[in-house]
């Protein structure tokens, strides 16, 4: 991670930093949800269309996180903490490094799987993108395991990567989480969780099923 040590005073992450890593929580949050969702569909319509959200979410987790390390070489970041020892700035810097590996290796798993499985991917129900591969039943059950494992330790890095925020924020009373705060304001108030995007989080099996049923056009199988 890219550190300044010439501005002292530089405290929080750009605006634009704060809104790329918000707005990937969201997406990856989103993927998991309909990933869920999808065994309790009550209908296989409804099991198509969270597949298919699943899908496009996880396509804009890539295109956001290549924003990421795009945007990131014109950005600079707070210093560490003065007093964080070495050995914990190195895990929180080769963490990051593996975070941004698995988000972007992800999706491309997804993708891949989609197309051995002979299938299209149906970005948010306005069309099918171009397959990248050919069918293959074989490959596709290769493609599915490795999707779902390093589905598993994308979440076992993200529930490190937020206990270590936490643990900054409440135990050693740094400015490490308020730094990435939505506002950017270093202050010692308390947190207030975005309780709405939560709410919509726990909608979207709902907004999926409200698509399948008022459009038509998507013709899935009942």
């Amino acid at each position: 991670m890219l550190r300044t040590d010439g501005d002292p005073e530089l405290r929080v992450f750009d605006p634009a930093i704060r809104f790329l890593h918000w707005l990937t929580l969201f997406l990856i949050a989103a993927v998991f949800v309909l990933a869920v969702s999808i065994d309790f569909a009550s209908s296989k319509a409804e099991a198509a269309a969270f597949v298919q959200l699943h899908r496009s979410f996880g396509i804009c987790v890539w295109f956001v996180t290549l924003g990421r390390l795009v945007w990131r070489q014109f950005s600079r970041f707070p210093n560490w903490p003065a007093d964080m020892p070495e050995l914990m700035r190195f895990a929180a810097h080769w963490s990051e490094y593996a975070l941004y590996a698995l988000l972007l290796s992800q999706p491309i798993l997804g993708l891949l799987h989609t197309n051995a499985h002979g299938d299209r991917l149906n970005l948010f129900f306005l069309g099918d993108l171009p397959a990248v591969i050919g069918r293959n039943r074989q490959l596709a059950k290769v493609l599915l395991e490795a999707h779902e494992t390093v589905g598993l330790l994308l979440f076992g890095l993200i529930a490190l990567h937020a206990s270590a925020a936490l643990y900054h924020h409440f135990w050693r009373r740094d400015d490490t989480l308020r730094a990435m705060l939505p506002l950017g304001r270093v202050r010692r108030a308390s947190i207030r969780y975005p309780n709405g995007i939560v709410r919509i989080l726990l909608r979207l099996p709902w907004l999926a099923t409200v698509i399948v049923r008022q459009c038509p056009v998507l013709n899935f199988p009942a």
